[in-house]
Order: C-alpha cells, then structure tokens, then sequence
C-alpha cells in the first residue's frame, strides 16, 4: 500500500544541511512537496529509481570529493534516484562550485571543463538513455556568508525564475497534474458513494468495486479477470472525469504560443511519421488473451495466408498494388510484408462472451510505396507512422499499413495458431477506426436501377 504512494515529483539531491533545508524550506514555502536524498551513501538510495520525478535539485559535491570522483558519484546517485526511461526531467544544478574549472593535465587549456559540464558529460556517458530526456538548468547557490536575511524568501523567487521560458515541459506538467486531479475526483466519487449506505468507508468501497466488477464481467469473473475489469472500469471513470473537466483552466496560460504560427521549414520531415507512432501504435500486451483487438500479426509462414484466406499470398499482395512510379509490382512484392489485424469488439472481450476472432488482411510497406498503394472501396490506407519494432524482413523504418476489406476470416478465439505472430498493436481509436469502415463495408447494399 505504501509503495504506491511513493510517486514524488520534485527531489532535492543535497547533503548539506544549511543547503537542502533552504531549499526545502523555499519549495515547502511554494506549497511544492518533495523527497530529499542525501546522497551519501549507496546504500541509502530507493530500491527502484524514480519514474514520477520531473524536477531535481541537485549539488555536484555530495561527498567532499570534487572533480572527476565528485562527477561520477553524483552521476552515479542521480541513476540510483531518476529513471532513465521516464522524461522529461528538468535538472537544476544547484551548487557553489557549477562554474569552477576542473583542470585536466590531459587536455589543452581551451577544452577544459567546470564541474556542471564534467558532470553531465559524466552522466551522459554512463546511461546514453538520459540523452534528450534531461533539460540542465543551472541555478546560483551563494556561500553561506554570502546569503541576504530573508534568504528563503529570495530562494523562493530564485526557483521561480529559474523555471521560466519552459512553456511546453509545464504544459506536460499541467496534464499530469488534470489527470491526477481527474483520478482524486474518481476516488472522491466513490467514497461519498460508499458512504451513503452506512458501511464504514473501506467496506463501502470495497462492495462498491465488487459490484462494478461483476457488471463489468456480466458475472464471468475469476480471480485472474477481476483486476482487469477493475482497471477498465476505472479507466471509463477517469475518461469522463478529464472530458467533463474544467481542461481549458489547466492550460489557459499556454494558448499564446500554442497558436504561435510554426514554419514548415522548421520541422523535420520525419516529425510525423514519429508523433504518429506514439499516436498509432504500441507494444503488444503481455496478456493471455489471445487475439486482442488491435494485434498486428506477422506471419510465420506464408503458406498460412492461403489456408486463411483462400489465396496464395503472392495474388493478395498484388491485388493491393496500383500500377504507377516509382515501383514495379516486382519491387513491391519485394518490399511488402503481409500482416493480419484483429478488430473484434472488445466490450466481447471484456465480458468474455467472444467465441470467434474477426481478422482482417493487409500490408505494412515503407512510406516510399505509398504512392502504388490502392485506396477507396475495400482499401483503407493508415498514415505514415515509424516503425519501432523491427522483425526480420522489416527493418524499424517510415511505414503504412493498408488493409483489403475482401480478406477476412473468423477463428476460434480460445487457441492462437503458432504462424501468427505478435509484432505489435494500434490503439485502440485507430482500431476503432477501422472496424467501422470494415462494418459500413460489408453493410454496403448494391441494387440496380435506370
């Protein structure tokens, strides 16, 4: 229980006390809670770095030392503290010596470095995966003797200074924080349910959950389901919270340069085949369903398709092929990699009454080949989106996905056949997106008439 309260936001790496118990007053004193790490000591560190963490406070001197040892332990308690796979993170350097040279006998007087630059360089090199995620800040830290009588009072405004000119990181903040306040709104809705039937507040919730969980089910509950339809129920909950929000409030501040207008020379030609990977697609889930909405399969062999389909794989992927430059249908067949995509409804899924899975034929193709691809009547074409999950055959590159309406099939939901294999996953609109077009097509009503 207590571990999933330990999600701070701000920390302050400092083991000084006239130092961290400044700031900690200051940040106390902007109403801004926060966990301070000494930094002493290895063995005093988090089990598990920190995800939540988006801001850090930190000296470079934490244990006396300076220079290259003073670099690498504090490189090394940052990693114990920050999670390399969580961003951003704004790292203010918060130190006395930030400035100050570290001679190196090594390198000429030009290229020597400070302790700030020492200890990123430091950092960097020994988790690459901070690269791009970390925005360094450095901020004054005065000695002792140099401090002004009202020393919090300044240092208050000092961080608030510090943090300014970071409109979009703060624009992610403030939808962290609209989803944290959505989720308390949830929390706080079911507690004054619960509490309304004069149970004690923690039986209250825990029948109130029981019931949302069999309605859920549609009474299909098991020890090893129940979580899952716990998490969905909360998930619809949460949804409607941030929809029926005051969202504008949160981000009223930022409409100024929200709208600014942005030349299209200024953005990288492959920005939206990359935003569109995080927009289209995910990670298969680790989840023992079988055949979760949205999958997208790859073909052990391509001898399954005919057996699937009813045609030789090679006749499929030309009939998705429009004759134009730059590529012969040769290049095409070449290039194309045949893949499988489950769009069953997942309300089905959910209360466990899914007997068949619907899947439905397509193509992944680098961007290259958009131009030869069929589109219209039983052709859908998805944007171009990168690629991050390479397989043999396909390398992680610029690509589409195309489907053909006419190649579908139904089986049995409970087995997967071992020639499909998970690749990866769309989201769940773009899935949604593509079982109505899959739905209006085969409700489409031809007649005659003069």
């Amino acid at each position: 229980m207590i571990f999933s309260l330990a999600s701070p936001s701000i920390c302050v790496i400092d083991d000084e006390p006239a130092d961290y118990e400044s700031i900690l007053n200051a940040l106390n004193g902007l109403y801004l809670s926060c966990i301070h790490i000494r930094g002493t000591s290895i063995d005093q560190l988090p089990p598990q770095p920190f995800r939540g963490v988006r801001l850090v406070f930190t000296d470079l001197h934490l244990t006396g030392s300076s220079g290259k040892d003073a670099a690498s332990h504090t490189a090394n308690i940052f990693r114990k503290v920050i999670s390399a796979e969580t961003a951003p993170v704004v790292v203010v350097i918060w130190s006395k010596y930030a400035n100050e040279q570290v001679v190196d006998s090594n390198l000429p007087p030009d290229d020597q470095e400070t302790e700030s630059q020492l200890f990123k360089r430091t950092l960097l090199e020994a988790e690459n995966k901070y690269e791009g995620r970390l925005i360094f800040i450095e901020m004054a830290k005065p000695k002792s003797s140099d401090r002004p009588a009202d020393w919090i009072g300044v240092l208050k405004n000092q961080i608030e200074q510090t943090l300014q000119g970071q409109e979009a990181i703060q624009a992610l903040w403030a939808w962290e924080n609209l989803v944290k306040e959505a989720g308390q709104s949830v929390s706080e809705e079911l507690t004054s349910l619960a509490r309304t039937h004069g149970m004690s507040v923690g039986d209250g919730l825990k029948r109130a959950m029981q019931l949302v969980v069999k309605a859920q089910s549609e009474g299909g509950v098991s020890t090893e389901t129940a979580p899952k339809y716990l998490a969905s129920v909360f998930a619809q909950l949460l949804m409607d919270k941030i929809e029926h929000s005051n969202v504008e409030a949160f981000f009223s501040c930022h409409g100024g340069w929200l709208c600014a207008q942005v030349a299209d020379t200024k953005t990288p030609a492959t920005f939206a085949p990359q935003m569109n990977a995080v927009l289209l697609t995910a990670a298969t889930q680790n989840n023992s369903t079988p055949f979760l909405p949205g999958t997208i399969y790859k073909l052990a062999k391509r001898e399954k398709f005919k057996e699937l389909f009813g045609v030789e794989c090679e006749k499929f992927m030309s009939e998705l092929y429009k004759k134009d430059s730059p590529l012969r249908l040769s290049d095409w067949l070449e290039i194309a990699k045949p893949v499988v995509l489950e769009i069953s409804t997942a309300c089905d899924i959910d209360q466990g009454v899914r007997l068949n899975a619907l899947l439905v034929a397509g193509l992944i193709l680098p961007v290259a080949a958009r131009v030869n691809a069929k589109t219209g009547g039983a052709f859908e074409v998805l944007p171009n989106f990168a690629l991050r999950w390479p397989t043999n055959g396909f390398s992680a590159q610029d690509s589409f996905l195309m489907f053909c309406n006419r190649y579908k099939v139904t089986l049995p939901s409970a087995a997967m056949p071992p020639e499909l294999q998970h690749w990866f996953r769309l989201r769940e609109l773009p899935t949604a997106a593509l079982r109505n077009w899959h739905a209006s097509h085969s409700s489409r009503v031809g007649y005659v008439s003069l």
